[in-house]
């Protein structure tokens, strides 16, 4: 959206000149009272007289149906819906409210909790039953079977909805906001249309020129123009029988992503490392996540012959937790285990003397000599995880049992993707 920003100013400037312009152009009329001779008046392209009845249809559709139209607001970001079948039932397309806690915001600034009560995967449909019925909503209708390639229609929704929050140029903007085309193309269960939709567009009604529904929006082909598809409205009057009869639309697993993380691990010596790391979620609430980490540095040596010691660390976490929402940021408490291996190597210095020196300085033969070992441990950890956006701070502390001495702080600055 940057550029569209940035044209912003630009496109208001020359919108405020356009009156201006308009007004220096010298008046026909005024001339010829004057004196002149007027030229005949050329008759109006015939777009021109019909562009006042299109805005007309335009504008009276847009007045009917816009009432109807809701913003749907869940963690994973917006949609739109619109009121179908009774005032307490909103049509949406599922993937806007799959597996998602659901807020419906009306166009008069209501807000209510939704819940998915009938769905179709097949056809991306969706009915979400408000806490309470709307009193005065009006319900949408549906439109007759038949369906024409190059039939106008207009879509209303919440295209990049919460941009212009961040946007002052946008205020005002986005939301409850049409676009027109046609209908392209008509396949099964599904239609394809020119109209605008971008995200946020999903699950607002396509409607036609009496404001009946045709379809629901469901997605946009990914780098293609004008291109959007859409299920077809018989496909939601299909859900209402079988409104509460469906489980929830739950996922028992979500690949949640993977992480690259910066760690160090702490007790008595300190080094540092990467890791690389997945997570599943179970149920959505809960997150399993599995780590492999990299690390090395200098501890103390554990004998006084040696003279430096170089430990190597890979190890493997394996945690499940309960993860928290708190606005922006989510909190998750987690229980684990890390498995270590550590790998030491020592360096000596070896002294080979006669033992005889009659004055000093005495010269003695010395070299380093290398040893290495290497051990596995599993520890068991409990730990705390902040993510906010991006960005991820872990905190695990990691309990030596047979010598505590040797148990582990480690802390974790990652980005997730």
């Amino acid at each position: 959206m940057k550029p569209m920003h940035r044209a912003l100013p630009f496109v208001l400037a020359l919108a405020l000149s356009s009156p201006a312009l308009a007004q220096s152009d010298p008046d026909p009329s005024a001339a010829a009272g004057a004196g002149a001779v007027s030229a005949p008046v050329a008759p109006l392209p015939a777009a021109a007289v019909a562009a006042p009845a299109e805005r007309a249809w335009l504008k009276a559709v847009y007045e009917q149906a816009v009432g109807s139209v809701v913003l749907i607001e869940t963690e994973s970001g917006t949609g739109s819906g619109f009121f179908f079948h009774s005032p307490r039932l909103i049509a949406t397309a599922l993937h806007v409210v799959d597996d998602a806690d659901t807020i419906v915001e009306l166009s008069d600034g209501q807000r209510q909790k939704g819940r998915v009560v009938a769905y179709s995967r097949t056809h991306d449909v969706a009915l979400v039953e408000l806490a309470r019925a709307v009193a005065g909503a009006r319900v949408l209708e549906a439109a007759p079977a038949l369906v024409e390639i190059g039939q106008p229609v207009l879509v209303i929704g919440h295209p990049f909805s919460g941009l212009e929050y961040r946007v002052h140029e946008l205020r005002g903007l986005l939301n409850w906001s049409m676009t027109q085309g046609v209908v392209s193309a008509v396949s099964g269960s599904w239609l394809q249309t020119d109209a605008a939709i971008n995200p946020g567009n999903s699950g607002g009604p396509i409607v036609n020129e009496q404001g009946q529904v045709l379809g629901v929006v469901s997605a946009t082909l990914s780098q293609a123009q004008g291109i959007s598809v859409a299920a077809r409205v018989g496909r939601l009057a299909e859900l209402v029988p079988q409104i509460g009869r469906q489980p929830p639309p739950r996922h028992a697993w979500l690949f949640e992503g993977m992480e690259l993380g910066f760690v160090v691990h702490g007790s008595s010596d300190v080094i540092e490392g990467v890791s690389l790391g997945a997570g599943m979620r179970l149920l959505k609430h809960f997150p399993v996540r599995l780590r492999l980490g990299l690390l090395a540095g200098s501890i103390q040596p554990s004998r006084a012959d040696v003279v430096a010691t170089r430990l190597v660390r890979g190890v493997a976490e394996l945690s499940a937790g309960y993860a928290l929402a708190l606005g922006a940021f989510e909190l998750s408490p987690y229980l684990g285990a890390a498995l270590y291996y550590d790998h030491e190597r020592d360096s000596s210095l070896r002294i080979d003397s006669t033992g005889e020196c009659g004055a000093p300085p005495c010269l003695v033969d010395g070299k380093v000599t290398s040893s290495s070992q290497g051990r596995i441990r599993l520890l068991p950890m409990v730990g705390l995880s902040l993510d906010f956006a991006r960005l991820r701070l872990d905190y695990a502390y990691q309990l030596a049992i047979e010598q505590s001495i040797e148990s582990q702080h480690r802390v974790l600055v990652g980005f997730t993707f």
